[in-house]
């Protein structure tokens, strides 16, 4: 008993000298928000990732990963502004409050759009900027003066565009659609191979030597690729997949087999008018032998001093892989003016006059 006594008093005197005359309850909020009362923005885009905003229109911003502890904490939010020349920034601003009330704790508020509307001030800008609570540059937009013009695509993609070989290939005049070779990349597999024998004959057959190739093959390990016979009449069949039996006390030598990895870009080539741009499109899959459809949104500027970059050319360069519009085409539209063309319709090929 006077252990136990003993082994108390020094756990006492332990509590005791690790207090302080300030201690009290652990609190649940971040440090500095009962002095701030201060949220954060990680992430903002504006108009849903569009090049151009009209100046007389409605500005959008989206903003994800919003943090305000709880739901019902929230109890400003807005945008400090910051002019630099024709640069208007955008700097979110998170106002928290206390609050009893009893809400949904999520990891990050739902995303929030504010919508801004436009004002004189708004003439002098050519492009809007918006930050999250860091700091961080997360998405701009240049802002004109002018007009949208919309358009629905339907373009015919015939079977040479799998072929990497024919490429660079495009469609016929404006819109076109065109595949090119961006680089290339040279495998080398190895392999031995895997004698086998038919264990079950289901017809009787004139047979040859098959090397069955697998579909599939690892760059890590030595492939087996068993070496078959097959009917020399292919509606005949000589032995069925599950009846091959395999003899691996007998591989071959190790060869190789070389391969060539493509990797290829798509670009969407429109006419548009002097100074404007590809702003937004929506687009379908590039498939060989099918249809490419798409709807495109144009900037159409109200005059020269509402150019959308220097580049005064009346044809603009959408990467379809990424739906990014290339700042400078030049390079692009240099190797689409000497592609290959395909067929402009179903059964129908351009001829060579046309091509050149």
């Amino acid at each position: 008993m006077k252990k136990f006594l003993s082994i108390l008093a020094v756990f006492a005197c332990f509590l005791l000298s690790c207090s302080q005359p300030d201690d009290g309850p652990i609190s649940v909020y971040p440090d500095g928000m009962h002095d701030r009362g201060e949220g954060y923005v990680l992430k903002a885009r504006i108009d849903s990732g569009r090049v151009v905003h009209l100046r007389k229109d409605t500005l959008k911003v989206e903003l994800d990963s919003l943090w305000t502890l709880a739901n019902c904490f929230l109890r400003e939010l807005r945008f400090d502004e910051s002019v630099d020349d024709t640069t208007l920034s955008l700097f979110p601003v998170v106002r928290l409050k206390m609050t009893d009330e009893d809400c949904a704790t999520p990891p990050f508020h739902p995303e929030t759009t504010l919508f801004l509307l436009p004002n004189d001030s708004w003439k002098n800008y050519r492009e809007v900027r918006v930050y999250n609570t860091d700091g961080r540059l997360e998405d701009s937009i240049a802002m004109r003066s002018g007009k949208f013009l919309y358009d629905t695509l339907k373009i015919y993609l015939d079977s040479t565009f799998k072929d990497y070989y024919s490429l660079p290939r495009r469609t016929e005049g404006l819109p076109s659609v065109m595949r090119s070779v961006d680089s290339l990349k040279e495998r080398t597999f190895y392999w031995r191979s895997l004698p086998s024998r038919c264990e079950y004959i289901i017809d009787t057959c004139e047979t040859v030597a098959d090397t069955a190739y697998p579909k599939n093959w690892s760059l890590r390990d030595t492939n087996l690729v068993p070496i078959r016979k097959e009917c020399k009449d292919s509606t005949e069949r000589y032995c069925l997949a599950r009846d091959w039996v395999y003899d691996s006390t007998a591989l071959g030598d190790v060869q190789t087999r070389l391969d060539t990895l493509w990797y290829t870009s798509w670009y969407l080539v429109l006419e548009i008018p002097k100074c404007g741009v590809i702003n937004k499109a929506n687009y379908g899959g590039m498939t060989p032998k099918t249809f490419f459809k798409a709807t495109q949104e144009i900037f159409d500027p109200e005059s020269d001093k509402e150019c959308f970059s220097g580049i005064a050319s009346d044809r603009s360069v959408m990467r379809l892989d990424s739906a990014v519009v290339m700042p400078d085409p030049d390079s692009i539209l240099a190797i689409f003016d000497t592609a290959s063309v395909g067929r402009d319709s179903v059964g129908d090929r351009v001829d060579d006059a046309k091509q050149k």
